[in-house]
């Protein structure tokens, strides 16, 4: 006696390829490499050419224009001025000597905004800089970034 068997089938999962695995590996790196330049934060004004110069694509863009940040007598000897709509500090630690600094905090990218005699306050976290940008308590690991300004009749003019 015999018995009778019926054939069934058993749904299986699609294979994976090593060749569709690679395939699919580069196309999230291609796609994460995109969304990574997306937001790198290159703005308007940032120009990217190749190491040897002879890119073959566009002109590089002009340098950005100046612009003016305010009257000179706005930052006290010993003291500073904060321009937050460019997040630019200019400081003028001596009579005559004036220093930008960029206003981003290094702890978080809070904008420094307070000014406590020749002191810049962070108000986020507390953390302070002297006129030059150095840290003077935590808990920003580092000091402020250079900006570069200049004053002519008696004008600052962020470059």
């Amino acid at each position: 006696m015999s018995e009778k068997r019926e054939a069934t089938t058993t749904p299986t999962a699609p294979v994976l390829t090593r060749r569709a695995a690679v395939a699919g590996a580069g196309a999230a790196a291609v796609g994460i490499g995109l969304l990574a330049a997306g937001c790198s934060g290159g703005g308007s004004g940032s120009t990217s050419t190749s190491a040897s110069g002879t890119g073959g694509g566009a002109a590089p863009a002009a340098a950005p224009a100046a612009i003016t940040l305010g009257p000179a007598s706005s930052v006290p000897v010993g003291g500073a001025e904060v321009f937050p709509d460019q997040k630019v500090i200019v400081t003028q630690p001596t009579a005559g000597n004036y220093v930008g600094l960029s206003a981003v905090c290094t702890h978080q990218g809070c904008t420094v905004t307070g000014v406590q005699g020749a002191t810049l306050v962070c108000p986020c976290h507390g953390s302070t800089y002297d006129l030059q940008g150095k840290v003077l308590k935590g808990p920003a690991p580092r000091a402020l970034s250079s900006a570069t300004v200049t004053v002519s009749g008696g004008q600052i003019t962020l470059a």
